[in-house]
């Protein structure tokens, strides 16, 4: 036992410190300045469970205040630093005709496996019917805000000293022990890895949906194996698409792709560390605070703000998540854009999506070895900052789809005709493709077929086998916001199938082009000037210096008034125009008097 901060019991497990007891009401506290007595026994039970199961265990012991109801604890801030897998919280209720264990899911995912076995005990069980932690400062929601599965267990008093007999006592310990070994035996270390035959160029990971609590995929997850890291897509065996050979896996296996099983040499059993997922609802954002194109606003409890991968149906998308006090707990407000974007069957509201606090791994950029190629291309993206300083490059973004038969081993992105004119190229210029913070050079297309409905023939699919975990577009998307790009840039870049990109024009070929087409003209002006016989070349250079200047204006793209203009002489002729102080008025607003 130790006491890391002070009130603050804790219990370090010694066979599963990923499964956390917690036991936030195990003594008197205060709750806004009013006394509570204890949950008697919940502070026991919860040492008794460590010691029984090997499990971790935190228990409050005179600290201020209340865990499970102030926005910020000392239980709380260990449970952050420790990081648990999952996060069983005790609490006592009184004793109830209807119910022995009250469970409460909160906002977020619930560990099945607890929830299983009690549901399989010997206990009258009841779900979210007494308290159901969904206030964003429970412990269970709090948990479950950093990617945790947690569950609030509420134990009748009939069931916990001292009005609990001895066999009452031995059933709860019995029920929530073997809750906990179930729980520790789809722990996602030390899994048996299966070949499963998927078509991906990304190495690809199969997973039980108890490991991959809060989404389906595909999630981001460090494989180690020998001491070796390797990051895979992971998905639940529950997901479209996945091979049905796959979807009988065991809580204890993992299954992996060709690539995956050549990154870890074959090894027969592997560790997984899956980052935080933390799933939250949808909601359409206001229209006088919203969102950029690749921003999420998020409840300032649920998540920090910073970098994530947000998931839904299949599809990713790195996101800013902002701060925002008018966003409810619980929920996200996205653009209409990023919704349809990511939406594989629509884009409504309430719809469950995930923020996945994935880690720099995904998307490290791995420089070049050799010294000159580095200096090359530090100049490169110095310059091209420079060009896009003076003459701007508007971005968007766009659904990836996959790329024209053809198309595949090239460096081409296919992009809907509409888009060149927003973007200021032509077709055949040069875009800078960026995907998180990988960005990739690539050669842009007009397509000459647009995607038009959500799902493609089943002719093309059984060709493009890749397409296995390809969600359906939406039904009714804008062809203008989907991109067709090549299994090579994809592959450079190390994204999913199924994903959101940023596009904009790549400014040194077309200062390049422009350049160009002022040889001959500027070159003719000093030429005839040269054959005066006094040229007067400060007027010369100024001509040089003026063309050159009108010739490569028509690059910038203007930045558009940002808010209307209100001309003031014509709301002064609308009836009942407000007249300065003093002036004399009568009814209908007309002057009166001189």
């Amino acid at each position: 036992m130790s006491e890391p901060t002070p009130g603050l019991l804790e219990i370090s497990g010694s066979a599963h410190p990923q499964i956390v007891v917690t036991a936030a009401h195990a003594t008197n506290h205060e709750r806004d300045d009013a006394g509570k007595v204890a949950d008697r026994g919940t502070g026991g039970l919860a040492v008794l469970l460590a010691q029984v199961t090997g499990c971790t265990a935190l228990i409050a012991l005179g600290t201020p205040g209340d865990a499970n109801y102030d926005q910020a604890h000392p239980l709380k801030e260990r449970l952050a630093e420790v990081r648990p897998m999952v996060v069983i919280d005790l609490h006592g209720m009184r004793s109830r005709a209807e119910s022995d264990v009250d469970l409460g899911t909160g906002t977020g995912t619930a560990p099945p496996a607890v929830v299983s076995a009690l549901d399989d005990s010997n206990l009258r069980v009841t779900t979210n019917q007494i308290f159901d932690a969904m206030r964003p400062t429970t412990v269970t929601s709090f948990a479950q805000s950093l990617g945790i599965s947690a569950v609030q267990v509420e134990i009748g008093a009939h069931l916990r000293p001292p009005m609990g007999e001895a066999p009452a006592l031995a059933r709860l310990v019995t029920a929530l022990v073997a809750a906990i070994e179930q729980t520790a035996s789809l722990t996602p270390s030390g899994l048996s890895t299966v070949p499963v035959k998927i078509a991906s160029g990304l190495p690809t990971a199969v997973v039980h949906p108890d490991q991959l609590s809060g989404a389906a995929g595909p999630v981001p997850v460090t494989v180690t194996a020998g001491g070796r890291d390797e990051v895979a897509w992971a998905w639940s065996t529950t997901a479209d698409g996945i091979p049905e050979s796959a979807r009988a896996l065991a809580p204890g296996e993992i299954g992996v792709s060709r690539r995956l099983r050549a990154a870890l040499d074959d090894a027969p059993t592997v560790s997984v560390r899956v980052p935080p997922v933390v799933p939250l609802r949808t909601y359409s954002a206001l229209v006088d605070d919203m969102p950029g194109a690749d921003e999420v606003q998020v409840n300032p409890s649920d998540v920090e703000p910073g970098t994530y991968l947000l998931v839904q149906g299949g599809a990713t998308a790195w996101v800013h998540a902002i701060p925002r006090d008018h966003v409810r707990a619980g929920t996200v407000r996205l653009a209409y854009q990023l919704r349809l974007l990511t939406a594989s069957d629509g884009a409504t509201d309430n719809t469950l999506v995930a923020l996945v606090a994935a880690e720099p791994a995904v998307i490290r950029h791995h420089l070049p070895a050799k010294r000159v190629q580095q200096v090359s291309e530090a100049v490169d993206r110095t310059m091209e900052r420079l060009w896009r300083a003076l003459f701007r490059a508007p971005e968007f973004s766009a659904r990836v789809v996959q790329a024209h038969a053809g198309d595949d081993g090239a460096p081409i992105v296919t992009l809907h005709p509409a888009v060149f004119d927003r973007i200021g190229i032509e077709s055949g210029q040069q875009v800078l493709v960026r995907w998180g913070g990988r960005e990739v050079v690539a050669l842009a297309v007009a397509d000459h077929d647009p995607p038009t409905s959500g799902s493609p023939t089943e002719s093309m699919k059984k060709v493009q086998r890749v397409n296995r975990l390809w969600p359906d577009l939406p039904e009714g998307i804008s062809p203008h916001v989907t991109v067709r790009m090549s299994t090579r840039l994809r592959d450079q870049l190390g994204a999913p199938v199924a994903t959101v990109v940023t596009v904009r024009r790549r400014m040194r070929p077309v200062l390049v082009q422009n350049l160009n087409s002022l040889v001959i003209p500027l070159a003719s002006l000093v030429l005839a000037g040269a054959a005066l016989p006094e040229p007067h070349w400060p007027v010369l250079g100024l001509g040089t210096a003026l063309m050159s200047v009108f010739a490569l204006a028509r690059l910038r793209i203007p930045q558009p008034r940002n808010r209307a203009r209100v001309d003031e002489s014509w709301v002064a002729q609308m009836p009942g125009a407000i007249e300065a102080p003093g002036a004399d008025t009568r009814r209908g607003g007309e002057k009166v008097g001189g």
